[in-house]
């Protein structure tokens, strides 16, 4: 089930942002930067981003227990944006329901939420060295439209995101 996070799915949407990063970053990012992101220092920001009014949170909910989630928003002002555009800012899984399509499904429901908003497309910033997260994208239409930046630049030096892009489809 999707739905609207609620303030009491913030520890656990804390907890899979963690254990995600460490699933999918350790071979990118230094272990002495992941060892920084723990569900204790991702819930005071989380708690930030939900009660920003432009800020939407999906969880998606099996069995009870929150599995996965996206953030979505007004694209950041980063690299000139294309305008008009929202931003997918966060899709992320439970590491142990990573393969059965869950993302698939929030990355649809992302795209929805934005079109809702009457945006005219859908941009997202992923690590440049994250092959598995640019395939994904890639599958869903995204290009990477040639935008790279080395921010935020407490991951690292060499460490880079790059600039996905979808336009909807008008009518």
């Amino acid at each position: 089930m999707i739905r609207p996070a609620r303030e009491e799915d913030l520890p656990r949407i804390a907890e899979i942002h963690a254990n995600a990063w460490h699933f999918a970053y350790s071979d990118i990012i230094p272990a002495r930067i992941l060892g920084q992101i723990t569900p204790e220092a991702r819930l005071p920001v989380w708690k930030e981003w939900f009660s920003e009014a432009s800020y939407d949170i999906t969880v998606y909910v099996e069995n009870r227990t929150t599995i996965g989630f996206t953030l979505t928003c007004p694209a950041r002002n980063v690299a000139n944006p294309p305008h008009n555009y929202g931003e997918l800012s966060h899709l992320y899984l439970d590491p142990r329901v990573v393969g059965q399509g869950i993302g698939h499904i929030l990355f649809q429901e992302a795209t929805t939420q934005l079109q809702s908003k009457s945006y005219e497309g859908m941009l997202l910033w992923t690590l440049e060295k994250n092959a598995i997260a640019r395939d994904f994208y890639e599958s869903h239409n995204m290009r990477h439209d040639g935008v790279r930046q080395d921010e935020p630049d407490w991951l690292g030096p060499g460490i880079y995101e790059v600039r996905y892009l979808l336009h909807f489809a008008s009518g």
